[in-house]
């Protein structure tokens, strides 16, 4: 068997197969398959450059709104959209609707609408003249605010006070043995402070959250409080409090928790009375007669803009991230200046005026400066947005934060629309 196996190796010896072309024809029909086959997947030419021309216009698109997007007027296009069909003269003003103005009054931008606080009533208006809410009230220095959707008018120095938003009453709170209110505000999450007198104290401040529910009350018993305001973030409250230092007048800010009854910080504002308390970009915003004074929510004073050699005639510190100060050189005459002060406490913009300002209102990027012969509407680096010449017989005029305004007169309200 050996011998047998030795003759049949010996045999096959020199009869090699190759086996290599075989493998090589086989590789190359494989990448032939391949190829067919990512051909046949690949989608045609043209709609390879279509994809690709759609990705160029898509990354140049959002380079265009990065460095362009402070130019980029939305609200135009949203007014464009919100006002078809409403009908306009050339320029831009819609029909007028009358109101029966009443012996003391107060005007106010609610969301799309305009809300009237007189001493008799509260009413709600769309700019067709319909009326959404209306409500009774008695108020005989009747004065309101807005917030978070909803509403206060109060009665200074009365005991009234009824909170409501677009549709509904969410409180009504008369104060009783005689008392009265000093202040209400709403921050922008509808939290609503009520500053008042109180029996055998000087004054205090009651808290209350978006659902009207009380969930704080502050005793003031060393020193005067006037006003109050509930921090954006809904943690801490901020009271305006009166005193004196060495004979110098003071107003003192003590900020407490909601969560607790020990304050827990305070900061003065000194020689100086404070106008009003407010938000600017989740900040504390006080308005003075001579400065205006930024604050972390906590009491922390993080900037100052000083106005004391100039005469304070008018503000508004309802601008998105803004606020607008009007100020005069002198205690009489017209020559002054407007200021858009930012959340880092510097101007923003200035604008050097000489016309008698009737009245002045701002919202969202907007401010709208009403002189005896026109209506402005400035952005908030105090440029010219839009400017409506000879608005007959008005009286005010409400910003609103699309960029229209309302325009009121002692018998009408209409609406202008860039």
């Amino acid at each position: 068997m050996d011998e047998n196996k030795r003759k049949l190796n010996r045999g096959n010896k020199g009869r090699i197969i190759d086996l290599q072309p075989v493998l090589e024809e086989k590789e190359r029909a494989e990448r032939a398959e391949e190829k067919r086959r990512a051909k046949a997947e690949r989608p045609p030419l043209k709609k390879r450059i279509l994809s690709l021309l759609l990705v160029l216009i898509i990354v140049l698109a959002a380079v265009v709104l990065t460095v362009y997007w402070d130019r980029i007027n939305f609200d135009a296009i949203r007014r464009g959209v919100s006002y078809i069909g409403t009908e306009q003269d050339a320029a831009g003003q819609t029909a007028a609707f009358e109101y029966e103005k009443r012996t003391e009054g107060t005007f106010s931008s609610f969301g799309k609408y305009l809300l009237y606080v007189s001493n008799q009533e509260a009413v709600v208006y769309d700019y067709s003249g319909n009326i959404l809410f209306q409500t009774d009230v008695q108020l005989e220095a009747p004065a309101l605010d807005v917030g978070g959707g909803a509403a206060v008018a109060y009665d200074i120095g009365g005991s009234n006070l009824v909170v409501f938003d677009e549709r509904k009453e969410k409180l009504r709170l008369p104060l009783e043995d005689g008392l009265g209110i000093y202040s209400a505000t709403l921050n922008q999450s509808g939290w609503l402070a009520v500053t008042s007198q109180k029996q055998n104290q000087k004054g205090c401040v009651t808290v209350y959250n978006q659902n009207m529910d009380k969930v704080f009350e502050y005793d003031a018993s060393t020193r005067f409080v006037v006003n109050a305001y509930v921090s954006e973030d809904c943690r801490y409250m901020i009271a305006h409090t009166l005193g004196q230092e060495e004979g110098t007048f003071v107003s003192q800010m003590v900020v407490y928790r909601l969560d607790s009854e020990e304050q827990y910080a305070e900061f003065a504002i000194e020689d100086a009375m404070v106008l009003s308390i407010g938000s600017i970009n989740n900040q504390t915003l006080c308005i003075a007669d001579n400065q205006a004074v930024i604050a972390s929510s906590g009491g922390q004073v993080n900037a100052t803009y000083d106005y004391a050699q100039s005469y304070l005639r008018e503000y508004s510190d309802e601008g998105d991230g803004f606020a607008v100060l009007a100020l005069n050189r002198y205690r009489a005459g017209t020559n002054g200046r407007l200021v858009t002060l930012g959340a880092d406490g510097t101007a923003i913009g200035e604008l050097e005026i000489s016309d008698e300002i009737l009245d002045l209102s701002a919202a969202g990027r907007y401010i709208a400066v009403l002189y005896a012969d026109r209506l402005v509407i400035y952005n908030r680096d105090l440029t010219e947005y839009a400017v409506f010449d000879q608005p007959a017989m008005a009286e005010s005029a409400r910003m609103r934060s699309d960029g229209s305004v309302w325009l009121i007169s002692s018998r009408e309200i209409s609406l202008l629309i860039p």
